[in-house]
């Protein structure tokens, strides 16, 4: 059922109209090249690594501890091409996310999918303490204590474009899709069929946290408890978005805590049992 057509041509729709890929050669399709090729990155302080098309960097065993890849700690970019996957491999012993950056770092991510992270803490596909920049970035199927596909810690910020947030749950509160204590922009994205627990299916904003979501759609996640697309404890601002068929114990679409709360000239239908908590306080999403 969470699973939907929908989700899939959008996903499709949103590689369109990239920059073209890197002038340098392809890494090899080997996790063990991509972590060589992150670790001499970090020590030059930059590098840009393009990453092979139709390629699985499928990782068996982290770089270190509860990470898959090297911790970002410099100004790197990472562009892949058609399925291009960072993936955590199915027969992995260890539970790891798949790439953390460092309050130091800078990480871009373009045209490639982050598939299979698992932590018991924040952010099973990426946890950002630093800037991050996602464009045409699929986040699927990662689970986390909190925040399945992202997190965003205090004092980081993150871009995310024309990218799709799909089925990543997690295990304690919310933020299926992305938990968020810093800065987030999320533009012309698909958030759909994450779940949580406890507060926010699809997005959960904690008391420091700035989210602004615009031109984007949620759809078909839910949350055990209130929020099924979207939790806010800090201050969010929703703008000509689409918050359809998401599912909470009350606000299928959106829970508050507080009057930070922002919807402008957005659709919110047909989310169950209803569209906001507390009930019709929340400007755009009275029923």
């Amino acid at each position: 059922m969470r699973t939907t057509l929908a989700v899939w041509v959008f996903v499709g729709v949103a590689l369109v109209g990239l920059d073209s890929a890197l002038a340098e050669p392809a890494i090899e399709c080997d996790p063990d090249a991509l972590v060589v090729a992150i670790t001499e990155a970090n020590m030059q302080g930059s590098g840009q690594i393009r990453l092979a098309a139709n390629c699985i960097y499928s990782i068996t065993t982290p770089a270190t501890g509860n990470e898959g890849l090297p911790v970002i700690t410099g100004d790197i970019a990472i562009v892949g091409g058609k399925n291009t996957t960072i993936a955590r491999a199915p027969q992995a012993q260890s539970t790891f996310r798949i790439i953390t950056v460092d309050p130091t770092g800078k990480l871009t991510l373009r045209k490639l999918s982050i598939e299979g992270g698992n932590t018991p803490s924040l952010g099973g596909g990426i946890l950002n303490n630093g800037t991050l920049e996602l464009r045409a970035v699929t986040l699927r199927s990662n689970t986390a204590g909190n925040g399945g596909g992202l997190a965003v810690a205090a004092g980081a910020t993150a871009t995310v474009s024309k990218s799709a947030l799909i089925l990543n749950n997690t295990t304690g509160v919310g933020g299926g899709g992305f938990i968020n204590s810093g800065v987030i922009t999320v533009k012309k994205s698909m958030i759909a069929n994450n779940f949580a627990p406890i507060n926010g299916g699809g997005v959960n904003t904690q008391g420091s946290g700035e989210t602004t979501v615009v031109d984007s759609t949620f759809q078909f996640n839910g949350s055990g408890s209130l929020g099924g697309a979207l939790s806010n404890l800090g201050t969010t601002t929703v703008e000509r978005c689409l918050i359809t068929r998401n599912t909470g114990s009350a606000g299928g679409a959106l829970a508050t805590g507080n009057e930070q709360l922002t919807i402008e000239r957005s659709a919110i239908v047909a989310n169950t049992p209803d569209n906001c908590s507390p009930l019709n306080t929340i400007p755009g999403g009275v029923e």
